[in-house]
C-alpha cells in the first residue's frame, strides 16, 4: 500500500493558497511536534497507536465504534437517504492518526482516504488497516505547513465524506482552522458531508486559543466558539447542519459538528 506524498518544499495549488494569519511558523512547529511519534510514547498515545499508552486493544477498538455509531445516527437524523449505498461513497479522514476510526470508515465507505503530517503515525495506520484487511484505504502524507498540496493527491470535489476527530483542537491556530475548512470545501462534492470534533473555548484561561509554544500548549492549542466555527464554515463554503456538545462523556470540551458542502447557485 503506497503512501502518495507532497513534495518537500510544497508551494501549494495555485487555487487555494494559505490565509492570512495561518501561523506558518507554529505549524512548521506541529509537524515537527507530531513527527516524534516514533521516539516518543506520550505522541504515539495522543495519536491513538494500538497497544501506546491508554490504547489498549478493547478501548482502541470500541473508540471507533463509538464514532462510526456517531456518524450514522448524526447522518440519519438529518440527511438519511445519504446512507444508501454509502459502500459506494468515498470518505476522508484528515487526520487519522494510528487508525482507530479509520478502521470503522473502511467498513462504512467505498473508498477512504487517510490523511497525516506525520510519516511514522501514518506509517501506524496503513500497518493498523492492513492487519484490518482494509483494503479500500488510500493514504496520504501532506507537510503540515502546506496543507494545500493534499489538491495535488486527492482531486477536488471527489469526497462524500470529510471526518475529522481529535485533530482540529491541535491545529497551531484560528487561522490555520480557517485554512482546513477552505480545504475540505474544495475536496468534498456535491451533496457532501462532513463530521468535525473541535474543542469550544467557554472563556476560561485553559480553553482560550494559545498563541505560542506549540509543544507545551499542543493539548488545548486552539478552542473555537460555536459562533466562530460557524463563521469560519461560512467563510469556507461549508453549512453547519448541527452541533452537540460532549456526547463522548470526556469532559474535554468536545464539540460535534455535521457539516455540508454548500450548495453553488446553479445546482
Amino acid at each position: 500500500m503506497a503512501i502518495r506524498r507532497g513534495n518537500d518544499s510544497p508551494k501549494g495549488s495555485g487555487r487555494l493558497g494559505p490565509a492570512r494569519g495561518g501561523g506558518e511558523d507554529l505549524a512548521t512547529a506541529a509537524g515537527s511536534y507530531w513527527g516524534m511519534s516514533d521516539s516518543l510514547e506520550r505522541i504515539r498515545d495522543q495519536s491513538h497507536w494500538l497497544g501506546e499508552g491508554r490504547w489498549y486493544r478493547e478501548r482502541w477498538l470500541s473508540y471507533g465504534d463509538f464514532f462510526g455509531g456517531m456518524i450514522l445516527r448524526m447522518v440519519g437524523d438529518h440527511y438519511p437517504s445519504f446512507l444508501d449505498e454509502i459502500g459506494k461513497k468515498t470518505a476522508l479522514d484528515w487526520g487519522c492518526g494510528g487508525g482507530a476510526v479509520t478502521r470503522v470508515l473502511c467498513g462504512l465507505f467505498g473508498t477512504v482516504w487517510g490523511l497525516e503530517i506525520s510519516p511514522p503515525t501514518l506509517r501506524e495506520c496503513v500497518k493498523r488497516m492492513k492487519e484490518a484487511g482494509g483494503q479500500n484505504f488510500r493514504p496520504v502524507l501532506v507537510p503540515a505547513e502546506g496543507p494545500e498540496e493534499v489538491l495535488r493527491l486527492i482531486p477536488a470535489g471527489t469526497v462524500d465524506f470529510f471526518f475529522s476527530v481529535g485533530v482540529f483542537k491541535h491545529f497551531p491556530s484560528r487561522g490555520y482552522t480557517r485554512r482546513i475548512l477552505r480545504l475540505a470545501a474544495a475536496l468534498m462534492g456535491v451533496n457532501a458531508l462532513g463530521l468535525i470534533q473541535y474543542r469550544y473555548d467557554d472563556g476560561t484561561p485553559k480553553y482560550r486559543p494559545k498563541e505560542g509554544d506549540y509543544a507545551r500548549n499542543v493539548i488545548t492549542m486552539t478552542s473555537l466558539t460555536p459562533e466562530d466555527f460557524h463563521r469560519l464554515c461560512t467563510e469556507g463554503g461549508l453549512e453547519v447542519v448541527a452541533q452537540e456538545r460532549d456526547t463522548d462523556g470526556e469532559g474535554e470540551h468536545h464539540q460535534y459538528a455535521l457539516v455540508r458542502k454548500t450548495p453553488s447557485p446553479s445546482s
